[in-house]
């Protein structure tokens, strides 16, 4: 057939961004997925003294493993948008449409549709991880780090282990999606899986250690961790899957609804090639329960975040304007980010502390820590004398300093609060959005959801009408 060799050479042409045939377009991806991931990780840097120092080590090193590792995940999430954004090109959406029917009659082999699809998606998927791979390790080499070549490879394939599981799950999913809608939902729940899969399985365990991912074999040593063992597994049987149903689905075609002169008293229904939902011809149908339900979550949700994200910017802004003796007071609490190692353990650097607002009248215990001021300077101390006057010290002396030099006398009208506990992520969120990445999250983002929700309820109706 004169149309036998274009198969592939159309899928190629759908696996690239905005559907066109622009390698321009891929590399433009690429820089930006390692210009995003080194900005992320100068971000990060400024959060050194943070929680995330203590739960994700492995991204706020000073070395190559934490930029690679930080690019390998968040070329995972652009991927997963990339899926989500143009499902209905990529996937096996196009089946229901009709379009493999034809080529089959014409002399089309299912197993190799599949295939050049697959590795047409995985071509252009492969080109944009790896580019953005090469760039991301090329801008760290400026920062001038010791330059380990061994966990680069290691680090290299899970991601594009990563990737590949997410795509084969995604396909095999697609032969089952009736609507687009719902697919996106599968594509989103396959990443959601993997995640999962990755924890349970011991395999972050594993990739987040510097020392053991310098040997590439570690990653298929099944005593560390199976998660390889059950991703091949789970690939294999994906293909068998999308082989057998792709090949069923394939049989079918869905006749248009002026393809032939139709008997008396028979209803013609017109069925949407998106959505699988039915629609009487000639006739306008209400609205269902599912599309109300779905409108309303989505609408709740943007309403939720908007007011949620500059909610929190307001309280960012209120707690940096803070100044002695006009504290930020929330229902009788004081919020106080925490921004010396002096009360170490029990309050320790970037924390948000609260503290209950006191007067001169409430009592005070020996070995509470209060909030004072003196000299239009708030300081946090324990208390370790009580009486007409405190005698409080710092818990946290740093080396070679002279035990007690800390020590001071305080009045009772000099106390602002008591100490009643500490949030480190809620610390943590705060020193974010103090960076410009943070600022941009929380007041850009908000405006431009609000600026354009019309367009994304349309978009969520849209797709599920």
């Amino acid at each position: 057939m004169i149309y036998k060799n274009s198969y592939f050479k159309k899928e190629l042409r759908q696996a690239y961004m905005g559907n066109k045939i622009s390698t321009n377009r891929k590399i433009g991806s690429a820089l930006f997925l390692g210009l995003v991931s080194f900005a992320l990780y100068f971000v990060f840097q400024t959060l050194q003294k943070s929680v995330l120092s203590d739960v994700v080590p492995e991204i706020m090193q000073a070395s190559y493993f934490s930029t690679v590792y930080l690019y390998i995940h968040i070329a995972v999430v652009f991927n997963i948008i990339y899926f989500i954004v143009y499902y209905d090109y990529l996937f096996f959406s196009e089946i229901r449409k009709n379009s493999w029917y034809l080529l089959i009659q014409m002399g089309y082999q299912p197993v190799i549709m599949f295939f050049s699809k697959f590795f047409a998606l995985m071509y252009s998927v492969l080109l944009i991880y790896s580019v953005g791979f090469v760039v991301t390790i090329i801008l760290t080499f400026f920062l001038k780090y010791t330059f380990i070549v061994s966990y680069l490879p290691t680090l290299y394939l899970v991601g594009l282990g990563d990737l590949l599981l997410i795509t084969i799950i995604s396909m095999t999913f697609s032969l089952y999606a009736k609507t687009v809608i719902n697919g996106r939902y599968w594509t989103f729940f396959s990443a959601v899986l993997i995640f999962v899969l990755k924890i349970t399985l011991g395999e972050y365990a594993v990739i987040s250690n510097r020392v053991l991912m310098q040997n590439f074999f570690t990653l298929f040593n099944l005593k560390l961790s199976l998660y390889w063992l059950f991703g091949v597994g789970i690939m294999i049987v994906c293909c068998l899957i999308c082989l057998v149903q792709s090949k069923n689905l394939a049989k079918y075609y869905n006749l248009p609804s002026d393809a032939a002169i139709t008997p008396a008293n028979m209803i013609l229904v017109e069925i949407d090639s998106k959505t699988g939902k039915h629609k009487l011809l000639g006739s306008k149908i209400k609205e269902g329960w599912r599309s109300r339900i779905v409108d309303t979550v989505t609408t709740l949700f943007l309403i939720v975040f908007i007011c949620a994200a500059l909610a929190f910017n307001l309280f960012v802004i209120l707690i940096n304007a803070s100044t002695p003796g006009q504290e930020v007071t929330i229902r009788g609490v004081i919020p106080f980010v925490f921004s010396t190692s002096t009360m170490e353990p029990e309050i320790m650097i970037n924390d948000l502390a609260y503290f209950q607002k006191v007067d001169v009248q409430y009592p005070i215990e020996k070995g509470q820590i209060i909030l004072f001021e003196q000299n239009n300077v708030l300081y946090v101390e324990r208390v370790i004398k009580t009486g007409n006057q405190l005698t409080v010290d710092i818990d946290n002396y740093p080396p070679m300093s002279q035990i007690g030099a800390m020590k001071k006398t305080v009045t009772r009208p000099e106390v602002h609060g008591i100490y009643r506990g500490r949030n480190r992520w809620l610390g943590a969120l705060i020193l974010f959005a103090n960076t410009i990445v943070g600022r941009l999250l929380f007041l850009l983002v908000p405006a431009v959801l609000l600026f354009y929700q019309g367009k994304i309820y349309k978009f969520f109706k849209k797709d599920n009408q």
